[in-house]
């Protein structure tokens, strides 16, 4: 999966997880209000959108990193940060790649789900952190980030969330762990696939969000079952670049 989005459900943020070359992950800020994108870090290792949250005002990162030759440093951790960026605000440790996740479950309460100990190893949480087992429901962890932003459950498999003021409704097909969902876009009358999707969600202003399989962020307007598209951008041609995070991303 070339790129992953995670929007704050009271801001017009989003975090975007983009993949390659090779083990290279890059991080981005959408700024969905015009539409813009900032730069952020490069990761050289293993990162896992999916069991990663952002604070409902777009602030905070909650997320889970593999990197095994990492010197002085748990091969495997979770981590909070100020996005676009990964430096470690606080930092607990994992069970390898079996944990769970994350969620921020108000402005200040950070769930954690699969940490070895309650406390950070590293840095100290600013609000209200909670480390609790991981969870016996292990393929719902593909959609927790959709459950947690209101999708709910249409049938086997399938999970569905209705544009915010408009009729549309998308849908989206789990089929479980490591596999990609299949997205579609239904209308009255209508069921659109929408094939070259990797990931989509609606904004707050009923826009729809798409994440390409071609790396390519869009902005849609969806109008009597119509996609309109209003914004794009191609990532593909990014090329690794790191460097050290601003001072204001180290800092609570």
């Amino acid at each position: 999966m070339p790129l992953y989005v995670i929007p704050a459900t009271h801001a017009d943020r989003a975090v975007v997880f983009r993949r390659g070359p090779s083990a290279w992950w890059h991080l981005l800020e959408w700024r969905l209000d015009e539409p813009a994108l900032s730069a952020g870090a490069w990761f050289h290792g293993a990162l896992y959108p999916r069991r990663c949250d952002v604070s409902p005002d777009g602030r905070l990162l909650g997320y889970f990193a593999l990197k095994a030759n990492a010197r002085n440093w748990p091969a495997s951790y979770f981590a909070v940060s100020r996005p676009p960026y990964l430096h470690a605000l606080a930092a607990w440790k994992t069970a390898g790649s079996w944990t769970w996740g994350c969620r921020f479950a108000s402005g200040d309460r950070l769930e954690i789900h699969g940490c070895l100990e309650d406390a950070p190893f590293h840095g100290a949480f600013a609000g209200q952190a909670a480390c609790h087992p991981m969870s016996c429901k292990w393929d719902e962890r593909v959609v927790w980030n959709e459950r947690k932003r209101g999708w709910l459950t249409q049938g086997a498999g399938t999970l569905g969330r209705k544009q915010p003021l408009g009729e549309c409704v998308l849908l989206l097909l789990n089929r479980g762990e490591g596999m990609r969902p299949d997205y579609l876009l239904q209308s009255a009358h209508s069921l659109q696939p929408l094939e070259d999707a990797v990931w989509c969600d609606w904004d707050r202003r009923g826009r729809l969000l798409l994440a390409t399989r071609r790396c390519e962020l869009v902005m849609a307007e969806c109008m009597d079952g119509e996609l309109h598209t209003v914004w794009r951008a191609d990532l593909s041609g990014l090329r690794p670049k790191p460097a050290a995070p601003p001072e204001w991303a180290c800092n609570w």
